[in-house]
């Protein structure tokens, strides 16, 4: 992410032999204060989009790193990307959460970790790094705006990092192969291969309104009838393929011709797990023509009254 032209450079700055000759020890409280006041500085500066305030805070030695791999910058590649920036006199409006300071025992360094919401793009932001005295002024060596992850999303975001670079076509056909894989191997009656293409808390939903099974229940009916030979064939006609935009999850929807049903359709989900894609949806359903709507629709309903 950058702050190239009036958006977001998520940086950071690395410690490359930038401290210089050991000078005075310095006291840490004194340290410390003078520490802190550079990072209030920094988030004074970036706020007014103030450059000149904001570069004169770092060592002309830095390197940045953005949260993309690929992002790593000296300080003369980053120092006219942000000035170019500031010009817009867009800043950037930071809300400092938290602090954690610490500095060396000789007082020459220190090292920080903050928590900061970015009110431009409202999110949450880890800034850390680390400081250098250089001719007895406090600097930036390194600055890393990392975000933090919740728990509870770790999981869709390494699914996501999983996605391959080759685009949305290629997951696509994996996903074709994935869905025609079903198919062939229910028609196959080979159970095991079947069962692995599915998650662990896959649901599978039948036509019958009752048909809602946990991938153990539908275990359970359906290997009797693999382990006797005896599969389903679905064969598709048309297929849709939609993806996230982390390209961690996949909806699709199907057109099927089955010898004994004629017209279904097949609807569902799969994500993407360190296995690669996995179903953890399935929905049958036996179309209705809109011709025959009323006539069918009655006789569900009388069907069921009768059998209540």
């Amino acid at each position: 992410m950058r702050y190239f032209g009036g958006f977001l450079v998520i940086v950071s700055l690395a410690l490359a032999g930038c401290s210089g000759p050991a000078s005075q020890k310095v006291k840490p409280e004194t340290a410390t204060s003078d520490a802190e006041a550079v990072l209030d500085r920094y988030y004074e500066a970036v706020g007014k989009a103030d450059f000149d305030g904001f570069i004169a805070l770092f060592s002309k030695d830095s390197v940045f790193y953005g949260t993309d791999a690929s992002e790593i910058w000296s300080y003369e590649e980053f120092a006219p990307a942000i000035k170019k920036s500031f010009e817009t006199g867009v800043g950037w409006d930071f809300d400092l959460k938290d602090r954690r300071l610490s500095v060396s025992q000789d007082g020459q360094s220190a090292w920080f970790a903050e928590l900061a919401h970015f009110n431009n793009t409202d999110y949450l932001l880890r800034p850390s790094g680390a400081m250098a005295l250089h001719e007895g002024e406090w600097k930036i060596v390194q600055l890393v705006m990392g975000i933090p992850i919740p728990n509870d999303l770790y999981t869709p975001v390494l699914q996501g990092m999983q996605a391959t670079s080759l685009g949305k076509d290629a997951e696509t056909n994996k996903i074709n192969a994935i869905l025609d894989n079903l198919h062939e191997l229910a028609a196959a009656a080979n159970g095991d291969e079947y069962f692995n293409l599915f998650t662990e808390d896959a649901i599978y939903i039948g036509t019958d309104v009752s048909e809602r099974w946990t991938i153990a229940d539908f275990k359970a009916y359906a290997l009797p009838f693999f382990n006797q030979g005896r599969g389903w064939r679905y064969t598709p006609r048309e297929r849709h393929v939609v993806l996230s935009p982390m390209a961690n999850m996949a909806w699709f929807d199907e057109v099927l011709d089955s010898e004994n049903y004629g017209t279904s359709r097949g609807t569902g989900t799969l994500i993407r797990t360190r296995e690669g894609w996995k179903i953890s949806q399935y929905h049958l359903t036996f179309p209705i023509p809109n011709d025959l709507a009323d006539e069918m629709t009655r006789k569900i309903i009388a069907f069921e009254s009768a059998n209540q």
